[in-house]
């Protein structure tokens, strides 16, 4: 049962919208509108009032495993699941790129009010349990999935090389992100300087926008002359996959804020090989030297691991049948929620936990 707040006027698409097309079993009857505020009285009554209607809820439904996301959801989850006096267990899925902040709220938060966590990779899962102290066994890593048939390779797509003056003969090098300063797009166009000096007939195909274009990619192309080598893709929601398809190589440096690196996988999914930098959940998406490179996000080491597979057909199709296999081998929904469904067996069977 998913507890969601509508929104509180039209709009074109929301989780309202969603949930109603997927057939989920719903309930809108908390506020679940704002994150408590002691000088709004406003603030105070509805956060009261879904403490109180929600300890009712888990007593009335026998909830086994209340399942929350944020810390507005989880302060008032965990308040009534331990007022409900029943053994309902709480756990807390880590949505964070760099994991939950271990910092006094959270400390107190995990300690009193949570029973167990969801991450989405073993660095997390290492961190959180250091963090907060929960035993490993009640912390679980479940790798983030896709819808699958979406992205086979095998599929027919539209000729994006032509929509964006790209020749057939030409390597296509892409990034999709949102580029910011924090995603490190001018190292990787610092190399891309080195690597035209002995290939020029690449292309670096650049998907998505940022109010930070400008400072992020539009200025370091133009100061490093590399203007006649990149495409500014922009926003490409219908032509999306079709974008991604025609990629030969794919190059990501820093996972968004949600932190599961989508745009990567996805990449994967299509049998693209990768060059990731060593940094959060990167190395694990990305077998070293099987899939992809993973490597030091420096303009000589991103030289480097771009040049070799310029250089090697065969190397490029080895490992992007080596992304394909991993991706949907590990990536896969049915194995998702699998594995969140075995987790909440387990949790069920170890009960709340009395945390330091």
């Amino acid at each position: 049962m998913l507890a969601y707040r509508k929104p509180p006027f039209f709009v074109e698409d929301s989780l309202d919208k969603r949930v109603k097309e997927r057939g989920i079993h719903t309930t809108d009857q908390f506020h679940l509108n704002r994150p408590l505020r002691l000088y709004s009285l406003s603030s105070l009554r509805d956060n009261l009032s879904d403490i109180f209607s929600l300890t009712n809820y888990l007593r009335k439904e026998k909830v086994d495993i209340l399942n929350v996301h944020q810390s507005h959801d989880h302060i008032l989850g965990g308040i009534a699941a331990r007022r409900s006096g029943t053994p309902v267990v709480v756990i807390r899925t880590d949505h964070k790129r760099d994991s939950i902040s271990p910092h006094p709220g959270n400390r107190l938060l995990m300690s009193r009010l949570t029973d167990g966590m969801i991450t989405f990779s073993e660095r997390a899962r290492g961190e959180d349990s250091k963090h907060f102290g929960f035993p490993l066994e009640r912390v679980c890593k479940v790798n983030p999935a896709l819808d699958l048939d979406r992205y086979r390779p095998e599929r027919t797509f539209k000729d994006m090389r032509s929509l964006f003056g790209i020749e057939k003969d030409e390597i296509v090098i892409g990034m999709i992100a949102r580029f910011q300063k924090y995603r490190r797009t001018e190292v990787f166009l610092e190399a891309v300087k080195g690597v035209v000096q002995e290939f020029s007939k690449i292309r670096v195909l650049l998907v998505g926008r940022s109010s930070q274009m400008e400072e992020s990619v539009v200025k370091p192309m133009k100061r490093l002359g590399i203007e006649p080598w990149v495409v500014l893709g922009g926003y490409q929601t219908e032509n999306y996959l079709d974008t991604l398809a025609c990629m030969d190589i794919f190059v990501f440096l820093m996972p968004g804020s949600d932190g599961t690196a989508r745009a990567l996988r996805e990449a994967m999914a299509m049998g693209k090989p990768s060059i990731v930098a060593n940094r959060g959940i990167l190395p694990e998406l990305v077998e070293d030297g099987v899939s992809g490179f993973v490597v030091k996000d420096s303009p000589e080491a991103l030289t480097h691991a771009t040049l070799q597979l310029l250089r090697d057909l065969a190397l490029r199709k080895k490992m992007g049948a080596a992304a394909y296999e991993k991706a949907h081998r590990e990536f896969r929904l049915d194995k998702q929620a699998e594995d969140i469904e075995r987790f909440y067996q387990e949790m069920m069977s170890l009960g709340k936990w009395r945390g330091k």
